[in-house]
């Protein structure tokens, strides 16, 4: 499935030093399933970066949810009740505009392995077992950060809405190529490719 986007903006981000934070409350949607940092500048949350969520102020919990790294949300198999209150710590990276975009893509699949068997009635069977993305994204060239970024780890929050309501895509990213074009009359063009490392998260 391949998704294009003409709107909007590219962020990103290299992991470099995280910012630490303790205790930092979250807000729950009206599921009480879902709770997010409140503090937008605390919720991108590194790979390999110890997440510490606490429910009720004092009690450390390890099971019973998950975690949205790129959008610094905790996901509870079961809903909490009105008055339960979830703090997180940890550390996360601050994430700024790179300016100029004007086209972006992203495309998502999933992995499948066959398991034929005997018994598979003369039709082939299969499995599926990885999910992964990648994407590109056009830009006018400016300055040499993506060319200096091949290879790092990012974060990358792509926007498919220039309204209000700002839905975007975002998840980890590794930049795998870096390509400038100069036509001969015209404008120099910059183009990036990236491979999704862990999830790609639609926010509405």
């Amino acid at each position: 499935m391949a998704i294009v986007g003409m709107v909007g903006a590219v962020y990103a981000s290299a992991v470099a030093e995280p910012t630490a934070f303790i205790d930092e409350a979250t807000t729950a949607d009206v599921t009480k399933k879902r709770y997010q940092v409140t503090d937008s500048a605390l919720r991108y949350w590194p790979p390999d970066q110890t997440i510490t969520v606490k429910k009720n102020n004092d009690v450390i919990i390890t099971t019973g949810f998950s975690l949205e790294r790129a959008g610094g949300v905790v996901v509870f198999a079961d809903a909490l009740s009105v008055d339960d209150v979830v703090l997180v710590s940890g550390a996360s990276l601050a994430i700024a505009e790179c300016g100029g975009f004007f086209n972006w893509s992203i495309d998502t699949e999933s992995d499948t392995e066959e398991v034929s068997t005997f018994s598979s009635d003369g039709w082939k069977e299969f499995k599926q077992t990885l999910n992964n993305w990648s994407g590109s994204a056009e830009a006018y060239w400016g300055d040499d950060n993506f060319m200096a970024s091949v290879g790092e780890l990012l974060v990358v929050k792509l926007f498919v809405d220039a309204g209000v309501a700002k839905q975007c895509f975002e998840g980890f990213a590794i930049v795998s190529g870096d390509s400038i074009e100069t036509p001969t009359e015209g404008i120099v063009n910059e183009s990036i490719d990236f491979q999704g490392t862990g999830p790609l998260y639609l926010r509405l």
